[in-house]
């Protein structure tokens, strides 16, 4: 019974599932259907309003189409307007009417419509007419919006003409008059300040939203290839459309000092600035015309809302400040330009202010913060403009010369020039007539070193602003660095004037203010520091080109007397420089850093006064502590007394100097990591063959170690002995005498017998470069060592030995014929043109002629007045410097692998010479006496050594010279005297008969018996041990007779 009734139960609810499945089915189709007949509607209605659309814009084009079409005559205004209405909604609906832009502005631009068939009146009539003006304005901006658009997007700048001439006509205001109107009872109040208010609104809401910048810049980047082409014809076409565009972007400051309700002064200029000034050398491609408006008001709007109000430069960035500061230059070298002879400060003004926005965005060295390379700069992180071509960065470039131009430096160093430090007046009155007069100097002023009235210290300022800014563009424009020093220090007259000018800053005057800055730790708080600065990087230039006859007979550029001024003043200076405290020990002070030029100056006057002495005694002395303290201080690792050593050496006596180098060789030996000891062996004829081919290839630490030596000799045999660094010594020696000989090639000699490398040593084949390191190597060895070179080197060449520059005083070394005759051009008062020279050197090589251009175009460019100075010092610089720069090089390179070039730095040229050879003075006969030692049976009371040093204290110069050679292999003392001379001079008995002496002969010897005999043997020697083999002869004239016998046969 029960399962019968849970069977209908479950019947029942199958059946009310199923009936409700089917009920969803229904309502879910039926959903569905309501959902596509309502998709089918709205896709009918959509259909149906498209084709209503199409037909009316079908219409709308076909009504367009006749109402353009019609003729002038029969087209009034309000069909124009109403076609230009079409106009309007078919462009927004994206019809495109093939060439229905062109011919809308065309009739606009002949702006005569008719009107009542009375008249003709223009399109602008409409602007003022209560009934049409909204409508009629915003159809207006539609169409100015899309010409602008259409004229700066496409490559092509030649096929604009009617677009540009509609620009032209209503962008500028001045076209919108109220001279006709439409109906007289629909005008707006006051029409002519209303339509142009209007006129400015249009301008500000279309021309002004554009950025045109980049369309110019392409235009730009265009014309200067066309330039590069000479296609006159689409370069033409180019400078049309530049110039037009650049009319445009004038409108807005043209119009807005009339009136600030629509177009402010601010927008305006701020739209000048960065859309066309920050094109770059748009300046230079847009016609003369144009070129004058836009001086106009760039010029004079520069001051109040450029610098003043300075947030347009926030949008250029660094190139657009760049590219700004290029246009503003041009613009103000212009004959036109009414400022340029009166106020040559502001762009002193100018050219500051827009590097503190350019150098924080440009790096000599790529870094994560300067990802982006730059033509100019090298690295960037400019927003933009980094890829712009190279050859427009060469144009800019060629616009921001003219700052160190030779007639912009003229104008601003005049009053400098003229200044007298006892009467400022008279240079004022002289300059009179002159374009570059300072403001605030007034005629029968104090001298300016009475500071009543603070003229001087004005005058200062405005100097320092000068130098200020030359010192930015050499910092910023590192590739024109040595053109702008170079014309600094050639304007004549202007170092001597600036050293009187710089004397008289500050209460106390004499340079005072300099010593105490220096004193500070941030020296450039000092606002007098750049003229400092300036002042010795430019005289050490004009030292390059000195001579003995400027400086001691014309005493020009200045006398010897305030040279000893300059150098006391630079020595003081640089002194306290390098003592300020640094966090680090081993950096230089930044100031120091900074003043490197002083440093050079300095001592260029110090070697002019080794060449020529003028300077008091201890001049340049300023160690006054004693040598124990000063040494004390330097082991201790006080950081100022290497310093000083480093930077300074003059200033500590060169005795102290000389201990302190050989105490550094000393501890280099004992602190040098330990290698194994090398032997070589070297055939005594071909010692510099055997020696390069052996040790070449050893390595730098390898030649500050042991070196063993064993000869062979003639027959091939192995020379008895053990090494025990005389042999060493020897070969070192003979080696280094062998590179040196004139006839080998690699070496040549001057008139005085002094050595530098030859020119010609490619004979050698193509290894002399690497011979000539390995030369180098060998004289750093021997000065390693201690040995003494019997080689004069030239003085150039130690100069450059000690990382200096050489220029044309050590050129009459070289060669005194070049440097007579580049002496005489340097001081010719003809024209030196008619000479018919050109900057090129023609020199013989191997009986041919070679000629070298000494600089670009050299072989074009002939020597002139202007250029006579340059070409001096390009020529020594040639002969010096380029002509075996390569030879000279290596041998350096080579030569400061075993001699670190901190530790020679210590020593001048001439000093260096002495440390190398020896001093070239006559020996201290009781000097060698102290420190010799006796061998073989002699000591210093023997009755032989006796006459011996009786003997040798007889002897002339060239004597001793010829003795000294002979026992030690160098005619000439080693510094300090005989102390330092190792081995020690030893002076050992022999036999008079060549034979082994015993006991007995021993004791003759003492008691000079029996060994009397005339034939016997000459006395030798060992240069590797500096030992004398002397036989015992007994009798002074005996004695004497062998050794003067040996000096005439040239066996010492």
């Amino acid at each position: 019974m029960f399962s019968s009734t849970n069977q209908a139960k479950e019947k029942f609810i199958e059946n009310t599932r199923l009936e409700r499945e089917k009920r969803e089915k229904e309502r879910i189709k039926k959903q569905q259907l309501e959902k596509e007949t309502k998709a089918a509607t709205t896709i009918q209605s959509w259909w149906k309003r498209r084709e209503q659309r199409s037909t009316s814009r079908a219409h709308y084009q076909a009504w367009w189409d006749n109402g353009i079409n019609q003729s002038s005559s029969k087209l009034s205004i309000m069909d124009f307007y109403q076609l230009l209405g079409a106009y309007c909604i078919l462009a927004r609906h994206g019809v495109v009417l093939t060439g229905g832009l062109r011919r809308l502005v065309k009739r606009l631009t002949l702006n005569t419509f008719n009107h009542n068939n009375t008249q003709h009146i223009p399109y602008y009539c409409l602007l003022i007419d209560m009934r049409y003006m909204d409508q009629a304005t915003k159809y207006l901006e539609v169409l100015i919006v899309q010409c602008i658009t259409e004229c700066t997007s496409s490559n092509d700048t030649t096929c604009f003409g009617p677009e540009l001439t509609f620009l032209l006509q209503y962008l500028n205001p001045k076209t919108y008059t109220t001279k006709h109107i439409l109906d007289t009872h629909h005008v707006i109040d006051i029409p002519d300040k209303i339509l142009q208010s209007i006129a400015q609104s249009i301008l500000k809401r279309t021309l002004c939203q554009f950025k045109l910048r980049d369309a110019l810049i392409l235009c730009v980047q265009h014309m200067i290839k066309l330039q590069d082409r000479k296609d006159a014809a689409k370069l033409n076409a180019s400078k049309l459309w530049l110039s037009t565009m650049t009319r445009l972007t004038l409108y807005p400051v043209e119009h807005a000092e009339l009136s600030s309700d629509a177009l402010d002064m601010n927008t305006a200029c701020n739209f000048l600035w960065t859309n066309t000034l920050a094109v770059p050398c748009i300046t230079r491609l847009i016609n003369d015309m144009m070129a004058d408006r836009l001086r106009k008001w760039a010029l004079s709007t520069v001051k109040t809302y450029l610098i003043e109000s300075p947030s347009s430069l926030e949008q250029l960035d660094g190139n657009g400040s760049l590219f700004l500061l290029a246009n503003l230059v041009d613009l103000w070298n212009s004959d036109k330009n009414t400022q340029k002879t009166e106020h040559g400060m502001r762009m002193i003004e100018w050219t500051q202010f827009f590097f503190k926005y350019m150098e924080p965005c440009f790096s000599d060295t790529q870094t994560p913060l300067f990802p982006s390379y730059h033509p100019v700069f090298k690295w960037s992180k400019a927003t933009w403009g980094n890829n712009i071509p190279s050859a427009v960065f060469d144009h800019v470039m060629r616009q921001l010369e003219y700052l160190w131009s030779r007639s912009f430096m003229d104008q601003l160093f005049a009053d400098i020039i003229l200044f007298d430090r006892n009467s400022p007046t008279a240079a004022i009155k002289s300059g009179s007539n002159h374009h570059t007069k300072m403001p605030f100097l007034k005629k029968n002023s104090p001298p300016p070193h009475s500071h009543n009235d603070g003229t001087m210290a004005l005058f200062s300022i405005q100097v320092a602003s000068i130098f200020s800014m030359y010192m930015q563009l050499t910092q910023l424009f590192k590739a024109h660095r040595k053109v702008i020093f170079y014309r600094i220090a050639f304007t004549s007259q202007l170092m001597p004037q600036l050293w009187k000018l710089m004397n008289c800053f500050g209460p106390k005057g004499n340079m005072v203010i300099y010593l105490q800055a220096a004193k500070q730790a941030d020296i450039d708080k000092e606002p007098l520091v750049h003229i400092l600065r300036v002042f010795c990087e430019a005289t050490s230039i004009v030292f390059l080109t000195l001579d003995n006859v400027d400086i001691f007979q014309q005493q020009t550029p200045f006398s010897p007397a305030t040279l000893i001024q300059i150098s006391s003043f630079l020595n003081q200076f640089y002194f306290t420089l390098i003592q300020q405290h640094t966090d680090i020990p081993s950096e230089l002070p930044p100031a120091a850093n900074a003043f490197k030029s002083a440093r050079r100056l300095l001592l260029q006057i110090y070697d002019l006064d080794l060449h020529h002495p003028f300077c008091p005694s201890n001049h340049w002395l300023l160690i006054q502590i004693s040598t124990a303290m000063f040494l004390e201080n330097l082991k201790q690792g006080d950081p100022v007394p290497l310093r000083i050593l480093q930077l300074m050496p003059h200033t500590v006596p060169f005795d102290m100097r000389l201990k302190i180098f050989r105490e550094w060789i000393e501890l280099d030996k004992y602190t040098c990591a330990k290698t194994v000891n090398r032997h070589i062996t070297v055939r005594r004829s071909q010692v510099l063959e055997d020696g390069y081919e052996q040790l070449v290839n050893l390595p730098a630490s390898a030649w500050k170690s042991t070196i063993r030596v064993s000869f062979v000799n003639e027959l091939g045999m192995q020379e008895a002995g053990i090494d025990q660094g005389g042999p060493f010594k020897d070969f070192l020696t003979m080696m280094i005498a062998e590179a040196f000989e004139p006839n080998y090639g690699l070496f040549s000699c001057t008139k005085t017998h002094s050595f530098y490398p030859s020119a010609t040593s490619s004979v050698h084949g193509h290894h002399h470069i690497q011979l000539f390191e390995f030369i180098g190597k060998a004289i750093g060895k021997a000065l390693y060592e201690g040995v003494l070179l019997d080689v004069q080197f030239a003085g150039f060449l130690l100069a450059r030995l000690l990382g200096r520059n050489v220029f044309l005083e050590e050129l009459k070394e070289l060669d005194q014929d070049v440097w007579r005759n580049l002496t005489f051009i340097k001081h010719y008062e003809g024209d030196v043109e008619d000479l018919g020279l050109s900057f090129e050197a023609d020199e013989q090589v191997f009986g041919k002629v070679e000629t070298h251009e000494l600089k670009f175009r050299g072989r074009n460019t002939a020597v002139t007045n202007s250029n006579k100075v340059e070409y001096v010092y390009l020529m020594a610089d040639y002969k010096l410097n380029q002509r075996a720069k390569e030879q000279t090089k290596a041998l350096i390179r080579g030569f400061r692998t075993v001699i670190s070039e901190s530790w020679i730095r210590l020593f001048s040229p001439p000093e260096l010479q002495r440390v190398l050879s020896g001093e070239d003075t006559d020996f201290d006969v009781n000097d060698l006496r102290r420190h010799t030692q006796y061998d073989n049976g002699y000591f210093d009371h023997h009755p032989v050594i006796r006459l011996l040093w009786q003997i040798v204290s007889e002897f002339n110069s060239t004597e001793k010279r010829a003795f000294l050679r002979f026992v030690t292999g160098c005619p000439k003392p080693p510094l300090g005297g005989f102390d330092y001379l190792q081995p020690p001079f030893t002076v050992r008995m022999v036999s008079t008969d060549s034979t082994n002496m015993d006991g007995a002969k021993i004791v003759k010897s003492f008691f000079k018996l029996n060994l009397n005999n005339k034939s016997g043997r000459l006395p030798s020697s060992s240069t590797c041990f500096n030992l004398l083999k002397l036989p015992a002869y007994t009798k002074k004239s005996l004695l004497a007779e062998k050794l003067v016998y040996g000096n005439h046969e040239n066996l010492f």
